[in-house]
């Protein structure tokens, strides 16, 4: 297992990333560092690669700060959460001029090929040069994935460019030729790492389980969007994944409880993690999961209701098919007899930081309590020690991708490929039901990948998943479904009576609170972001993104 802290003092000290043009394609930049003299040993290999770590990773995990904490904020933009305040994007009313979210920046991109441009000339041994130039190629393709997700199509720049370079103004290259550019740097990153890397640095093992993660979302979304070839790409994210447990590294560990992992300070040597992002005093890396989780306004954010309503029972049978289920008039019954996963990722009264009753952010009484949009608190992540902290000095550590994932990335490739059996659900599945207490799954060809799906989704809930989940499967729909919360009560909630109903807070004709805020999401186009205007004014050759002009 290995974990990413960031120096971002290093891209500082080289200047990288003073006076870059981040419009259009980015060219060579004018940089500190003198290529006639600094590309001579491993260590300037390291150092560099250094900055490349720390541009690509500023915005993982948790993030840096204030009211967006990353992975475990990301699900606002989907069908998890129940937000204060949606934003355009999860309303669907981004548009090309606020289009939501944006990642047509190339710097990175630049940075990398000027790396690998100068160490191919150096004269270092290949296999220590190749290790670093695999960091390098790895990181280029998680960047242009990245890209991927959000254009669909994408220009291919695989060099440095100069003020001249007719790549200025290519238009984007297919889909296909973009990700056979990405395979070819996981390729090169797999077999040139590795299998013991320092701390900090991606290893073998982590380049597998990159590999598996992209490879299981490409093919998933060329089967969903009728793309086709989707059969090359899930072999490759199964065999990736298998690679990764084959390994022996890495387990999931029953004696624990499931959030005892995501309230954790300190990751490293944890054998659930493959690789993490590490935060503490060491090098001042920290956030405000702990702030955001228990802000005395309110948090902005909650669990929705068909979240909570795909958590299983304990006899392995959904609430609407078991007989354990007790209903749920109130939190106490709702969650009774049901994975504990559940209960280890929103609280119940007189759990974690919540006392007798729950707090909602609509309350008419003036408060000074934890609260919440929907009553459905988060505690995933909740650390009680580092609930003292100041604001943005929180460093609890950041799960980036987890073995649980891995099991699960295995599982869904032979389930899309028709080729799952009941040993590949014992040693992917069950384990991870195991330590959640809910009973074994008995393999169904008809419906093991809508259960592998709901699995994915109460297992990485507030992980930062879903979303693109949701567009891989091409279920977009989903997110114009009116959002719930829990069924208004007064055993839980706290001054219920006070409230005015259709003025302080919101409820359907069964009683759920609802957020009455109009969602949609359009087929023809949201599946893509639209290319910032500026961009295709700079250069003419670019093509709009489908449905965006």
């Amino acid at each position: 297992m290995n974990n990413i802290k960031i120096y971002l003092i290093s891209c500082i000290c080289f200047g990288l990333l003073a006076g870059c043009n981040d419009e259009f394609l980015d060219l060579n930049p004018k940089t500190q560092i003198n290529d006639d003299i600094f590309w001579n040993n491993a260590s300037d290999l390291k150092t560099y690669n250094n900055q490349l770590y720390a541009q690509y990773f500023n915005s993982k995990g948790f993030g840096r700060g204030g009211f967006n904490a990353g992975i475990l904020t990301d699900d606002n933009l989907s069908d998890n959460a129940f937000v204060q305040n949606p934003g355009d994007v999860r309303l669907g009313i981004h548009s090309v001029n606020q289009p939501g979210r944006s990642n047509w920046n190339w710097a990175l991109i630049r940075n990398i090929n000027q790396m690998l441009e100068n160490s191919e000339a150096a004269d270092i041994d290949a296999s220590i040069k190749n290790k670093y130039i695999a960091e390098a190629r790895l990181l280029r393709a998680l960047d242009y994935y990245d890209k991927v997700k959000l254009y669909g199509r994408l220009p291919l720049v695989d060099h440095v460019l100069s003020e001249d370079d007719e790549l200025l103004y290519q238009p984007q290259a297919t889909r296909d030729e973009i990700l056979a550019f990405i395979k070819a740097d996981l390729e090169f990153a797999v077999e040139w790492m590795e299998t013991e890397a320092e701390v900090n640095r991606f290893d073998k093992y982590v380049a597998m389980a990159y590999m598996a993660r992209i490879m299981l979302h490409e093919g998933t979304f060329r089967k969903y969007h009728g793309l086709g070839d989707e059969t090359s790409y899930l072999e490759e994210a199964k065999l990736a994944a298998e690679n990764v447990i084959n390994s022996g590294r890495y387990l999931i560990d029953d004696s624990k409880s499931y959030n005892a992992l995501f309230a954790n300070i300190n990751l490293k040597g944890n054998q659930e993690v493959v690789f993490f992002r590490d935060y503490g005093d060491e090098f001042q890396l920290y956030h405000n999961v702990s702030n955001i989780l228990t802000h005395v306004d309110g948090a902005q954010f909650s669990g929705a209701k068909s979240l909570i309503e795909d958590y299983l029972c304990t006899d392995g049978l959904s609430i609407e098919e078991s007989a354990l289920y007790l209903g749920d008039d109130n939190l106490s019954n709702e969650f009774a007899n049901r994975d504990l996963r559940l209960s280890n990722t929103f609280a119940l009264p007189n759990t974690y930081f919540i006392g007798e009753k729950l707090y909602l952010n609509s309350s008419p009484i003036s408060i000074v309590e934890t609260a919440s949009p929907s009553g459905y608190q988060i505690v995933k992540f909740f650390n009680e020690e580092q609930d003292i902290q100041a604001w943005d000095r929180a460093f609890i550590d950041a799960p980036l991708i987890r073995y649980a994932e891995v099991l699960l990335i295995y599982a869904e490739a032979k389930a899309e490929l028709g080729s799952i059996s009941q040993t590949d659900v014992d040693n992917t599945i069950n384990l991870l039901r195991s330590k959640a207490g809910v009973a074994e799954m008995t393999l169904d060809q008809g419906t093991v990948i809508r259960e592998i799906r709901r699995e994915r989704r109460v297992e990485l809930a507030f992980e930062g998943f879903r979303y693109d989940d949701l567009m891989r499967w091409k279920e977009g729909s989903k997110l114009a479904e009116p959002v719930l919360g829990l069924k208004f009560n007064d055993e839980d909630i706290a001054d219920a009576n006070s409230y005015e109903i259709g003025q302080d807070i919101y409820l359907n004709d069964e009683g759920y609170i609802f957020s009455n805020n109009v969602y949609s999401f359009d087929e023809a186009k949201n599946y893509y972001f639209p290319i910032p205007i500026n961009e295709i004014s700079l250069n003419p050759n670019l093509v709009q993104t489908p449905n965006w002009d």
